[in-house]
Parts: C-alpha cells; structure tokens; sequence
C-alpha cells in the first residue's frame, strides 16, 4: 500500500482495491451496458474514476484493510525497510545447527525419512483397491502416534522407543511389500482391473497372518496356490503377457539343452 501510495499520490482506498483485488469492485450494471456499446474513439470520454462500488466484504465497518490504508505512509518499496533481514535469518540457522544436540538431530532425521517414504507409497498407482487405502491410512495413524511418543523424550535411550521403531520399520516393511504387488497387478492388468482385484485379495487373505495384523489361522508357511477361473478375454490378456519366443531365443535355448562334446565325441559336463 505504501508503494501504491507514493505513485499514485492522488488515489484513494477505492482505487487500490480495483487495482489489488478487481473481485472485491463490484461496477454499476449501466456502465458495463454503456461501455459495450461504445466504440473504441469513444473509450478516451469515459469518466474516470468508473462509476461502482466496493464490495460487502470491504464496506464492512472497521475493515482491517481501510485501516492499513489509513496508517500507510506514502513510501516507494526501495525505500522501505525489508521484511527480513537474510544476513540475520542465516545466522539463525547457523547457531541453531551449531547447538543442536545430536539426538534431536537423529529425532528430525527419522521422522523426516518416515514421512517422505509414507507419501511416496502414497503416491503409488494400484487402482481402486480398498484394502491398500485402508493400510496405508493405518500407516499414516501408526507412525502419528510413534513419531510423537519418540519426539517428547529427550534421549533415545528408552528401549520402549526403540522397539516402537523397530515394530514401525516391520510393519512398514509389510506395506511396502504389498504396495509393490498392488502396483505391480495393476500395470499389468489394466484392461482387466476386476481380475487385478481378485487376485490381490487373494493374495493379501494369505499375507495378512504374516503381518501380525489378522486372525486367521493356519500354517502361514505353506505356499500360496490360489487360482482363479478366467473368462476367455482374460485368458487372452494373460496369454499376450508372455509372446512366443523368436527364432534366435528358440534355437539357443535348444543349443543351451544339448551336451557339449569333445573332438573325440566323448559328452563334456
């Protein structure tokens, strides 16, 4: 406002609002009627300033910003004082960095690491399944609650800390193992998406026991062997994901297959 001010030395709060704000300067229907009809010699007799009118917001009594407009000296920008003084604010930091105390750099570090990595798994494509949105929204809760309790101690000392973190990187280690699956059924079956879902249900029902998280029972061992009943478009799918091999694939796989001889025809291993 200030810059405004000293060059504009005649202009008034309403004309700083249509020049900062075009949306809170309502203009007078007539005007806008008149102004389309004229042509472009006529445009230099239009009477300045536009007839209108400020808006609700800015005609409320004791607007903050006809305030600051009524305080603001006239002043050109390269003769105001900075809002921030950079030499000031980098010697900020330098001192901050130079007291701060190794575990409450370690403290920033894992927290930082965590976030990072939670919204790059985030950010991962693996279509509309809903058990993916529900454990990385879980995951989002978790780390919440024991980023938080390892921020409010002063040390790292407390082994009630250090194994909320080491049960973190598990379970984060899970997700990610299963938002690799997802994305990965998802890319690959994009023209089938129910056939992505049914699979990764599938195979989320057999991991889940291993993540701690589910009450299923059985030997969590065994290996997983669920098949599914494809209709005949799905089969073509599937079958395009694995091409014929040429012929240079076909003839070194057979040269791979037969026993190498010596000159004398005895078979070498």
């Amino acid at each position: 406002m200030s810059a405004f001010k000293a060059a504009n030395p005649e202009a008034v709060f309403e004309d700083f609002i249509r020049w900062h704000s075009p949306k809170d300067w309502e203009n007078d229907d007539t005007e806008q009627t008149g102004v389309s009809q004229i042509n472009a010699t006529e445009v230099s007799e239009i009477k300045w300033p536009p007839s209108g009118r400020l808006s609700e917001r800015m005609s409320d009594f004791g607007n903050s910003w006809r305030k600051i407009w009524n305080e603001a000296l006239p002043l050109p920008a390269s003769q105001q004082k900075p809002l921030l003084d950079p030499n000031r604010e980098g010697e900020k930091v330098l001192h901050y960095l130079e007291t701060l105390r190794p575990y409450q750099l370690l403290e920033q570090m894992v927290c930082t690491a965590f976030k990072a990595a939670a919204d790059t798994l985030y950010r991962t494509s693996f279509g509309n399944l809903k058990q993916m949105t529900t454990k990385i929204g879980q995951l989002y809760v978790t780390m919440a609650s024991t980023l938080k309790y390892f921020q409010s101690h002063s040390t790292i000392s407390d082994s009630d800390v250090i194994e909320d973190l080491r049960r973190l990187c598990t379970t984060f280690g899970h997700i990610e193992k299963l938002i690799l699956l997802a994305a990965s059924l998802h890319r690959k079956f994009l023209q089938s998406p129910h056939l992505a879902e049914a699979i990764f249900s599938d195979c989320y029902d057999y991991y889940l026991p291993n993540m701690g998280t589910g009450s299923a029972k059985g030997d969590t061992k065994k290996e997983f062997d669920r098949r599914q009943q494809v209709s005949l478009r799905d089969r073509n799918l599937i079958i395009g994901m694995f091409p014929p091999p040429t012929a240079n694939q076909s003839w070194r796989k057979v040269l791979q297959q037969r026993p190498r001889t010596d000159l004398k025809g005895d078979n070498i291993l």
